[in-house]
């Protein structure tokens, strides 16, 4: 399948370790200042020393590119039973995903592409799927 130049929004499947389902992303590709940006912060010197940051970097990068996910893919729990986690009614959204699922936004942030030339799988329906093993099960 072909690369749709211009195209908005990009889809993601991750299979959840902890859920054991198959959770949607959305995202947006990253800009060109943000992949200098993720690049210069994958390192950090502290004390004289050089600092790698790697886990911060995915989750933070992450968080910005992430525009979405699917419907029913994360439940949460509120006053009267539990509940879909809906970007609509909860604008905490992202914030609710850094702390409770971040190594998912960590998986979008690897599989889009940062850093550059980081292998993933192929497409299937025009989603990539992560990690490249749920693609053949």
């Amino acid at each position: 399948m072909a690369r749709i130049l211009g195209e908005p929004r990009h889809a993601l499947a991750i299979q959840d370790p902890v859920s054991g389902s198959v959770i949607n992303l959305t995202y947006r590709r990253p800009t060109s200042e943000e992949r200098v940006a993720y690049q210069l912060s994958a390192f950090r010197f502290e004390g004289g020393e050089r600092r790698f940051c790697l886990g911060e970097t995915r989750l933070k990068f992450g968080l910005e590119i992430l525009t979405g996910f699917g419907a029913g893919d994360f439940i949460i729990m509120e006053e009267g039973g539990e509940t879909a986690l809906d970007p609509d009614r909860h604008p905490d959204w992202k914030a609710r995903l850094a702390e409770d699922a971040p190594d998912l936004v960590s998986y979008l942030s690897k599989a889009c592409g940062w850093p550059p030339g980081e292998s993933r799988s192929g497409t299937e329906a025009g989603a990539q799927v992560w990690p490249p093993g749920l693609a053949a099960g």
